[in-house]
């Protein structure tokens, strides 16, 4: 079990946190938009956007009104490209396989808790052989409202069975420490994640900070603030 006495479970966002899906994301929305004859974003121009979900990340890629046509259209065929090419690149963010070893080495359950739609979740952690090992996972279609509601993370600690202030949650926006508070759950905030250059995390009101993904058996230790 961890040492810090007030937790007893842990719960992960996807993108950003656990999974470095980027290189998936704006490789469907770059192939859409070149079927548009709009020019490419880098990688580094669109993560910071990927938190906010597919078509935010396209009002990043786009000077276009979400309500047009045009935008329309390159958002739907991202959609049918990214559900296509889920896991070709997206990888485990480094650290990340090794805490999920030693939460389960502890005995600690763990769960994800997304507002990816689960038509692009449930085969995304398939490939990466999550979806046997995790013990929960809550998409944002599982309840009816998503983060940064609280719902989510509510149902998250009951599938768990563990009561909401034994869970900490740990994300990389905003709404991911809005969402757990409100739950009343530890927050944590990833660092390492889709953090804009503008963003003051530290102003997110979370419980702590994470530069890596390891500094969280850190935190369970107390060895971190």
């Amino acid at each position: 079990m961890a040492l810090n006495p007030t937790v007893s479970a842990v719960l992960f966002d996807l993108d950003g946190t656990l999974l470095d899906t980027a290189p998936d994301l704006v490789f469907a929305a770059n192939a859409a938009l070149a079927e548009a004859d709009i020019p490419p974003r880098s990688v580094d121009e669109l993560k910071p956007c990927i938190s906010g979900g597919i078509a935010v990340m396209l009002r990043c890629a786009l000077n276009e009104d979400d309500k047009s046509a045009l935008f329309q259209r390159v958002l739907q065929r991202t959609l049918e490209l990214y559900q296509v090419h889920v896991a070709d690149r997206t990888r485990f963010f480094d650290g990340v396989e090794l805490v999920l070893d030693e939460l389960e080495r502890r005995g600690i359950p763990w769960g994800i808790v997304t507002n990816k739609m689960s038509r692009f979740t449930d085969p995304l952690l398939a490939k990466l052989n999550l979806a046997d090992r995790t013990d929960c996972i809550i998409s944002g279609d599982t309840t009816a409202e998503k983060k940064p509601h609280p719902l989510p993370l509510l149902e998250a600690s009951r599938r768990l069975q563990r009561a909401p202030k034994e869970c900490v949650y740990v994300g990389d926006a905003p709404g991911d420490v809005e969402a757990g508070r409100r739950a009343g759950m530890t927050t944590l905030t990833a660092l390492y994640g889709y953090i804009a250059a503008d963003q003051e995390p530290c102003n997110w009101g979370a419980d702590g900070l994470l530069t890596a993904p390891g500094d969280l058996l850190l935190w369970l230790d107390g060895a971190l603030p």
